[in-house]
């Protein structure tokens, strides 16, 4: 589905093919709508994942400026789990016992958002990878621009789209029908893409079979 037919169906369910700058819903308007709703559903479904890798360096990293929401970061092979995201608050008190663990907070600067590592985690130099969900960040203009969500999802974002602008008129009934349609499919995207990836290993003894083990997996959180 190009954009050209995310505009085809807005108008559909807008019930006004009509889009001059005279007209109740111009066309400026219609693709800033569907363009907030393209952010919405990647925001609500958390459909779309990327992958990023560096090196840590003066104790921070950078985040992408496409993120949403972490699913994981690894550092040198080790996991850093968000129970080791901390209050900026108790930043003084997790520093001043000389703790070495990888403990971090999340803060925007000038416009960018960085994790700030504790001095004595020692990560500086060390590779990183950090994994997820990440939102649009390039505006559909051209009729033959393509949404990076996935194609069987695109049609979210006209009803997303005439939710917003149907409230606008007062229409709330077909707005309300709109996001009925617009949940629907964000609910059977969140079941779809949830498959594609396990969110936590549960626990695994050693009992002897296939794969020998001097220690038992027990499942527990990753640094």
């Amino acid at each position: 589905m190009q954009f050209s037919e995310q505009q085809d169906l807005l108008s559909d369910l807008l019930g006004d093919p009509n889009s001059s700058s005279d007209d109740a819903f111009p066309l400026a308007r219609r693709k800033t709508a569907l363009n907030r709703a393209e952010v919405h559903f990647a925001k609500d479904s958390l459909c779309i994942k990327e992958y990023a890798t560096d090196v840590v360096a003066d104790l921070q990293i950078e985040i992408p400026t496409d993120y949403l929401q972490l699913f994981c970061l690894i550092i040198d092979d080790m996991v850093i789990d968000n129970n080791r995201e901390i209050p900026l608050h108790d930043w003084e008190r997790y520093a001043s016992n000389g703790n070495t663990e990888p403990f971090f907070y999340i803060w925007t600067y000038s416009g960018t958002k960085y994790m700030k590592f504790l001095a004595g985690s020692g990560l500086n130099g060390k590779t990183y990878e950090i994994y997820y969900f990440r939102k649009p960040t390039t505006l559909l203009d051209l009729d033959a621009d393509e949404s990076i969500i996935p194609d069987e999802y695109r049609e979210a974002s006209a009803y997303k789209a005439a939710h917003r602008l149907l409230k606008s008129i007062g229409m709330n009934t077909r707005a309300t029908e709109a996001k009925v349609e617009y949940d629907l499919l964000v609910a059977q995207a969140i079941i779809q893409f949830g498959t594609e990836h396990i969110k936590k290993t549960g626990p695994q003894p050693d009992i002897g079979d296939d794969v020998p083990s001097e220690v038992d997996t027990q499942g527990g959180p990753g640094f």
